[in-house]
């Protein structure tokens, strides 16, 4: 097996990147049709180079044999205390994939232990993220690395799964 290195992402990542957020959309459109277009396409090359070079998130990619194998995607959010809540810190995974050919590789977890090491250095109290409930490989994986559930968000449809 390849040894997997953790990295920053830079521009020169974009088009892996956009790949691998195809992927990442391809099991959001098979698992809610009625939410997520076919063949969706969260970021395209150009797009995603922006993200890497924008300021805001952390873009890091996991990669084995000089080929980018995995991505997460981070952001520090701050919440101000208001009387209700409290003040707090935490970075927020906005998105994690490693390609289907590498899943058992390690590299996801590495990626996770990246993102909580980096959050941990800037200070947040936590690390949080949302997994769809049709998603139960990634729900174990998340749990597998010590997450558990923080909310619950129920819907109720009302029309077909299509949105027709």
């Amino acid at each position: 097996m390849s040894e997997i290195a953790i990295r920053r992402a830079t521009k020169s990542d974009a088009a892996a990147l956009a790949k691998l957020l195809r992927e990442v959309g391809e099991v959001h459109a098979k698992g809610r049709p009625d939410i997520y277009c076919d063949n969706p396409a969260k970021f395209d090359e150009s797009s995603a180079a922006e993200l890497i070079g924008g300021s805001g998130s952390l873009v890091m990619v996991a990669e084995a044999d000089g080929n980018v194998v995995g991505e997460t995607i981070c952001r520090i959010v701050t919440r101000k205390g208001d009387g209700f809540y409290r003040p707090r810190k935490w970075l927020y995974v906005d998105d994690l994939c490693v390609t289907e050919s590498m899943r058992g590789s390690y590299a996801a977890e590495k990626l996770m232990k990246a993102a909580e090491k980096y959050a941990a250095e800037c200070g947040c109290a936590s690390v949080e993220l949302n997994c769809w409930a049709f998603n139960k490989r990634a729900a174990r994986f998340y749990e597998k690395c010590g997450y558990a559930p923080q909310k619950t968000e129920y819907e109720k449809i009302l029309r077909n799964r299509k949105g027709e």
